[in-house]
């Protein structure tokens, strides 16, 4: 059964491939119409990125809210609804995503227990204008297991060599995925300073991680993010 995790607010993922679009037309209508109407339903702009060139699917955006509890996301549900008091606002959204051809996928997440909240990363002064995402399949069941064992061996290591623990989420209705993003020191010259993160032999907490980690995930996809000019954390 899918654990239910009673420490953490609630984020909603939506990955938005835009079709035609180009991030700048995208960022223009979502900041007159999306998230507005977003904010105004009690949501929380968490970030939004969009993928790079090199690695990730592109031209893509990857927007995240965060929202208190299953109450707001059925109060937001309910608005956007044909009859909903953002009704309105709702369809001329999906009209301008209709238009250009664009394409996406939501998910509903935890937070893992150590990552901070929005109003915790902004009063550290986190930034997250370049980030590694990660979009792990893990075996079912196994998600709070990935993310206990990647904190033990493979965030220090990270974290050393300029990837900065951002945070970590597990799909609410999948009991098989949990997202990672790393947040790169500097941005891209992260790419100079660190990379490659081992000359020659890895590290024993690498070694021990690359030993442990399959045991616990089928496979993974990940991408590179920058963020776009509504994001907070840049």
């Amino acid at each position: 059964m899918r654990k239910y995790h009673s420490h953490t607010l609630l984020y909603l993922h939506e990955t938005i491939a835009l079709g035609s679009g180009r991030s700048d037309q995208f960022t223009k209508a979502f900041d007159e119409v999306y998230h507005p109407m977003m904010s105004d339903l009690g949501a929380r702009l968490f970030t939004i990125w969009e993928s790079t060139p090199y690695n990730g699917h592109w031209p893509q955006v990857t927007i995240i809210w965060e929202i208190d509890a299953f109450a707001d996301y059925a109060r937001i549900g309910k608005a956007q609804a044909r009859g909903g008091t953002h009704a309105d606002a709702a369809t001329t959204w999906a009209t301008y995503l209709a238009d250009t051809g664009a394409t996406g996928e939501g998910r509903i997440m935890y937070a893992a227990p150590q990552n901070k909240n929005l109003a915790e990363l902004k009063a550290a002064d986190f930034k997250a204008g370049l980030v590694i995402q990660e979009i792990m399949q893990t075996k079912p069941g196994r998600q709070d297991d990935y993310i206990k064992e990647l904190e033990r061996l493979y965030v220090p290591w990270s974290e050393s060599t300029g990837k900065r623990w951002l945070g970590s989420f597990t799909t609410t209705f999948r009991f098989n995925e949990v997202i990672h993003y790393w947040a790169l020191d500097g941005d891209w010259e992260c790419f100079e300073n660190h990379y490659p993160s081992w000359k020659d032999q890895p590290p024993a907490e690498i070694v021990t991680w690359m030993r442990l980690a399959p045991a616990l995930r089928d496979g993974w996809e990940d991408s590179i993010l920058q963020a776009l000019p509504p994001s907070p954390l840049q």
